[in-house]
């Protein structure tokens, strides 16, 4: 059997894949299973973008959560899924969650220059939390850590191949993001900086949101400047004080309007 993708966005139809023999039930970006996806999209090398496909971005989403029952399995699903149907949008920042893990996904196409995708994903340690907001989050990764970091094989290779990354350069010191999504002014004052106001509020470390402060005023766009995927909040934060997070307007920050 075939499944019909049309672009989550456009509504355009991309063509078919081979259906699962089993399916599981999806409401919204949760599964019947407790799996759940959400994303941002955060653009990245414009060169990277539109390349030969079957997958964009809201359809691989969907066909993961009707396949994957675990975190862990949607991140090898999103794996297999591009190498085999090609992706067709930007780059994306996935939240994939099950009740018992997190991970943060990062993923590129490989536009005119050949089907599939690059990817790298973070599971985030348990008691911390994350975020990202149209920005490329994931710098520097472990590359022999499976337990907490899966990455596509040629996520460095690629980047030597066309140029991005130069081959004599230490591979532990590849940064997925200032490769595929250098950062920008724009990035940090209007991307990262949302981040920046969740994690000051929560931070345990409670000289988080001066520590950073430059990096998101775009006063300072090291790579050695910019704030880590992930923090230890101070408590546990819960769904309803989540939802108030979600509305923060950078209050009390040197952003505040």
């Amino acid at each position: 059997a075939k499944r019909k993708i049309w672009d989550w966005d456009s509504g355009a139809y991309l063509g078919e894949i081979d259906e699962a023999p089993e399916t599981y039930n999806v409401v919204g970006n949760l599964n019947e299973h407790g799996l759940a996806i959400g994303e941002t999209t955060f653009g990245g090398n414009e060169t990277l973008a539109g390349g030969a496909g079957l997958l964009d971005y809201g359809s691989l989403i969907w066909v993961t959560l009707q396949r994957a029952k675990t975190a862990r399995e949607a991140v090898a699903m999103f794996g297999r899924l591009v190498a085999e149907y090609g992706y067709v949008s930007e780059g994306e920042s996935f939240t994939i969650a099950d009740a018992q893990e997190v991970w943060v996904l990062e993923l590129i196409g490989k536009g005119k220059y050949e089907k599939g995708a690059v990817w790298v994903a973070v599971r985030i340690p348990d008691g911390h939390v994350s975020g990202h907001a149209n920005q490329a989050r994931i710098q520097r990764f472990p590359l022999d850590d499976p337990e907490n970091c899966i990455y596509a094989p040629d996520v460095i290779s690629f980047a030597i191949s066309i140029g991005l990354w130069p081959a004599g350069r230490p591979k532990e010191e590849f940064s997925f993001s200032d490769t595929y999504d250098p950062i920008t002014f724009s990035g940090a004052r209007q991307s990262d900086a949302r981040v920046w106001s969740f994690f000051s509020a929560v931070a345990e470390d409670r000289s988080f949101e001066k520590a950073y402060e430059a990096y998101v005023l775009g006063q300072n766009l090291s790579a050695s400047a910019r704030m880590p995927l992930h923090v230890k909040p101070r408590a546990k934060i819960s769904a309803h004080e989540l939802m108030g997070h979600m509305r923060n307007h950078y209050e009390g920050t040197a952003l505040d309007p």
